[in-house]
């Protein structure tokens, strides 16, 4: 059954900050390459700083300097709320940072890893995603959540998916929820349908 076609494709460099819209990737076991290839940490809890209690970061934009591939993740530029620009490889960029957030943090960049082959049965270990390397959204399921509440902003962006996909004709309501445990297929990539995305306060943020 055909569902639709791939509109837009983001790749996110810093975990919960702006993306970057791709013309085309490749997919392995890890998601599209570079994917949350960086994050930031919280040096005192030794954790992951998240947007949904950091908001300031998602009006942070960051994108790669190279494309990464084969497990090498390149440096990234990222644009802070005040407009200036800020390298992974500064100097001072965990004191930026740790300005921003007023809290002390630092920038954790993924170790280089070896691309993987064949199937997956669960999200990979040892990556900076919350909950699955890849995001599907549909344009029938922002219709759906739009005549609930026609007055909010249902902005593809606010939601953070790898693939957006715009349905075909008559194809209505909130589709991906029938989707677990099957096959969607984009392209040439087979994508095993393990979980519906969950509910998330990252969308209520400003962006």
């Amino acid at each position: 059954m055909r569902i639709g076609t791939v509109k837009q494709i983001w790749r996110f460099a810093v975990k919960s900050m702006a993306g970057e819209q791709l013309e085309r990737c490749t997919v392995g076991t890890r998601g599209i390459p570079g994917d949350r290839g960086w994050a930031i940490r919280d040096d005192a809890a030794d954790k992951l700083v998240a947007g949904s209690r950091h908001p300031l970061l998602m009006q942070c934009a960051a994108r790669y300097r190279e494309q990464p591939a084969n497990g090498f993740i390149p440096h990234v530029d990222m644009q802070l709320p005040d407009g200036q620009l800020v390298g992974s490889d500064a100097s001072d960029v965990n004191a930026r940072l740790t300005e921003l957030l007023s809290k002390p943090v630092s920038l954790s960049q993924l170790p280089p890893f070896a691309e993987e082959n064949g199937n997956s049965s669960i999200w990979p270990q040892g990556t900076y995603f919350d909950l699955a390397p890849v995001h599907v959204l549909t344009s029938a399921s922002l219709e759906a959540m739009r005549r609930l509440n026609p007055a909010a902003d249902w902005d593809v962006r606010r939601f953070r998916p790898n693939f957006f996909v715009e349905t075909e004709p008559g194809i209505e309501g909130l589709i991906e929820f029938d989707w677990n445990g099957q096959i969607l297929r984009v392209g040439e990539v087979e994508l095993r349908c393990e979980i519906a995305c969950e509910r998330c306060a990252m969308a209520n943020h400003e962006q």
